[in-house]
C-alpha cells in the first residue's frame, strides 16, 4: 500500500514538473498593437491564437493601445525599461527612438524572403541603408465627399470653400470638418501647408533639417485659410477646438458632414456602417496656383535592443507579413498594401486605393526629427490659440517657429 502511495506521489510530483518546466520552457514575445480605426479586437485574438497555435513553445502578448496614446505611453514603458518586444510605431518617431539608444535594425533578425516581399517605397524606415523597422502601413491622406451633394469634386481649397458655402446647413449638416483640438498627428494643419507649396523646416543641401519655417507665407497662409473656415465664413462644425480626429471621422460617417480630409481608414468604417448616403473620394485639394501635394503616413514596427526572445519576435513578423494576416489587416484598416505580394490583389483595385496611389509622388511625409513630437504640440498650440482668437495667424506662427528652434538648438547642446 505505501509502495502504491509513494507512486501515485511520484506520479503528481513529475506531472507537476513536468507542467511547471513545461510553462518555463514558453519564450514570451509582446508587441505594442495599435488600435486603429476598423481594426477589430477579434483581429488581434484571432491572430494571437493562430500564432500561438503555430508556435505552442510562444506565448504572445499583444497589447492594444489607442493611437492618441500610444507614443506617450511607450515611451513611459521605454523610460521605465519595461520596453516591449516589438512595437508599432509612428515612423516620424524612430530617430526619437534611435537617440534614446533603444531600437536595433530589425533586418538583421528577419528573412531574406520577406525583405525583398516588401515594396521599397514603404521602407521610409530605411537609414544609411540600413533598415530599421518594417513598414506595417502606408498611405496618403485623401478628400472624402458626399458625392450625393457634391457632383464635382474641387480641385482647389479655394473651390472647396465655394462649395462649402453652397452645402453649409446648420445643424442638419456641416460643409467640412475640421480637427481642432491637439492630437498625436497634426495631420490638418499638414493638408493645407503641404497644398500653399510649404513644409515644416527648411531642407539643407545635405538633406538635414534647418529652421522652423511655419511661419513663411505659405504657412501663415495656411493657417489664415484654415481659421478663416472657422470663424469667418464659419463652414466648419461648431466648436472645433473640442474635436479630435475620431470625433470629425464620426460626423461624416454619421451624415452630418460634407468634407472631410483624411485617410484609407474612413473608406473602411464606411463600408463596415453601410452608410445610407453617396459618397466618393479625390485628390487633396492645393491652392489655386500651387501644386498638388498631400500627406503621406507611415507607420512601423521596431524590435527593442531589451528583447530577450529576439527570434521568437522574428517568428511572429514572419507569421503577421504572410498573404492571410495581412490581407486582413490592410482591409480593416484601409491602407494600401505595403507587401509587393498583395500589390495587385483585385481588392484594392478600388477608387479609394487608386486615389491613395495616384497622389504618392508628390506627397510629403512627417519629418524625421528626434524632437518632432514635441514641435507637433507647439503647432498644435498655435493652432488652438488661433481659433479661439487669442492669437492672430502670422503672431501663433512666429511664436511657434521661435519655441521650435530654441528646442532643437537646446537638444543639440
Amino acid at each position: 500500500m505505501k509502495k502504491e502511495i509513494y507512486f501515485i506521489l511520484a506520479l503528481v510530483s513529475a506531472t507537476i514538473l513536468f507542467f511547471i518546466s513545461g510553462t518555463e520552457a514558453k519564450e514570451t514575445v509582446s508587441i505594442m498593437w495599435a488600435e486603429y480605426d476598423g481594426l477589430t479586437p477579434e483581429y488581434a485574438q484571432n491572430l494571437e491564437k493562430a500564432f500561438e497555435e503555430a508556435n505552442p513553445d510562444i506565448d504572445l502578448k499583444i497589447i492594444s493601445t489607442p493611437w492618441n496614446e500610444f507614443h506617450d505611453r511607450l515611451i513611459t514603458f521605454v523610460a521605465g525599461n519595461q520596453a516591449p518586444d516589438l512595437s508599432v510605431i509612428g515612423t516620424r518617431w524612430l530617430l526619437e527612438l534611435m537617440d534614446m539608444g533603444v531600437v536595433e535594425p530589425i533586418e538583421q533578425h528577419l528573412s531574406k524572403e520577406l525583405i525583398n516581399n516588401i515594396e521599397p517605397a514603404a521602407m521610409e524606415a530605411k537609414i544609411g541603408n540600413v533598415l530599421y523597422a518594417l513598414p506595417v502601413a502606408i498611405g496618403t491622406r485623401i478628400m472624402y465627399y458626399r458625392s450625393d451633394l457634391i457632383p464635382k469634386a474641387p480641385e482647389t481649397f479655394e473651390e472647396m470653400l465655394e462649395i462649402a458655402q453652397k452645402i453649409h446647413r446648420p445643424p442638419d449638416l456641416y460643409a467640412i470638418g475640421m480637427i481642432g483640438q491637439k492630437y498625436v498627428e497634426l495631420t490638418e494643419f499638414a493638408y493645407y501647408l503641404f497644398g500653399n507649396g510649404g513644409y515644416f523646416f527648411e531642407i539643407n543641401p545635405d538633406g538635414t533639417y534647418g529652421k522652423c519655417i511655419v511661419n513663411n507665407e505659405a504657412g501663415v497662409g495656411a493657417l489664415t485659410f484654415m481659421n478663416d473656415l472657422v470663424n469667418k465664413y464659419k463652414v466648419t462644425q461648431p466648436g472645433v477646438n473640442a474635436y479630435k480626429r475620431d470625433e470629425v471621422q464620426n460626423l461624416f460617417l454619421s451624415g452630418k458632414l460634407g468634407i472631410m480630409l483624411s485617410g484609407g481608414f474612413t473608406a473602411a468604417l464606411l463600408k463596415q456602417k453601410n452608410v445610407d448616403f453617396k459618397w466618393d473620394v479625390t485628390p487633396m485639394p492645393h491652392f489655386k496656383g500651387k501644386p498638388q501635394s498631400t500627406l503621406l503616413v507611415t507607420d512601423s514596427i521596431v524590435m527593442f535592443k531589451s528583447s530577450k526572445n529576439k527570434a521568437a519576435a522574428a517568428k511572429f513578423l514572419e507569421f503577421f507579413y504572410q498573404d492571410k494576416w495581412r490581407l486582413e489587416f490592410d482591409k480593416l484598416v484601409g491602407f494600401p498594401p505595403v507587401t509587393k505580394s498583395l500589390a495587385n490583389h483585385e481588392y484594392f483595385q478600388t477608387p479609394v486605393y487608386k486615389t491613395m496611389i495616384q497622389s504618392t509622388p508628390t506627397a510629403k511625409g512627417w519629418p524625421l526629427i528626434p524632437e518632432w513630437p514635441e514641435c507637433n504640440d507647439i503647432i498644435w498650440e498655435a493652432i488652438e490659440a488661433t481659433f479661439l482668437g487669442q492669437k492672430q495667424p502670422k503672431e501663433a506662427l512666429d511664436e511657434a517657429a521661435a519655441r521650435i528652434d530654441s528646442l532643437r538648438a537646446q537638444k543639440k547642446r
